[in-house]
């Protein structure tokens, strides 16, 4: 049971707090109150309405969204988590130590085998340079990439050639678990 005063059948007193739908500050008269006055209540479930009605608008757009959108989306994310996860080593092709911009580098590019465009043996490091002026350096990328992985992994590489489609929720659950996975990269530098 509460009173006028701000206070419940205990005598505990309610701390002042801003009403959510006017923001004028003030005192509560009952446990988990948010507006200060009955219009202000009835606003306050308009506008929370209208952010559900806004909420499930931007859903909606997304399954419109072309699976383009969603790929280019998570390439997106996959060359952020690779530039992370591979921060402070060395070009894959030609070893350069600092570049003025890197490059998550395909081994075997997005546009010959796309397949493999999500294949974290297959993207490393790369110096722009390389990657965009040498088209890949790739004879040296594959030296290096040899050394790093072995020749058996790169073998693979080199022989898997079944395409794979992928659907808008596998591309966002990717997106969504490497945006998880450079959260934990840069948490523990």
């Amino acid at each position: 049971m509460t009173n006028s005063t701000g206070t419940d059948s205990r005598g505990r007193k309610f701390r002042p707090k801003k009403c959510k739908a006017c923001q004028q500050k003030f005192t509560p008269t009952r446990p988990l109150q948010e507006a200060c006055t009955p219009r202000c209540a009835i606003d306050l479930v308009r506008i929370k309405e209208e952010k559900k009605r806004r909420q499930r608008d931007r859903e909606r757009l997304q399954e419109l969204q072309p699976i383009s959108h969603w790929l280019n989306e998570t390439q997106r994310v996959f060359n952020e988590y690779i530039r992370e996860r591979d921060k402070g080593e060395n070009c894959i092709s030609c070893g350069a130590p600092d570049s003025p911009r890197w490059d998550a580098g395909h081994y075997r590019s997005r546009g010959a085998a796309s397949h493999l465009r999500f294949n974290e043996d297959n993207c490393w490091l790369q110096c722009q340079k390389c990657n965009t002026h040498l088209s890949g350096n790739q004879v040296e990328y594959r030296k290096r990439l040899v050394e790093k992985i072995g020749e058996k992994r790169v073998l693979a590489l080199e022989h898997d050639n079944e395409p794979r489609k992928w659907t808008r929720e596998e591309l966002k659950q990717m997106r969504a678990a490497f945006k998880k996975r450079i959260k934990e990269l840069k948490a523990s530098d």
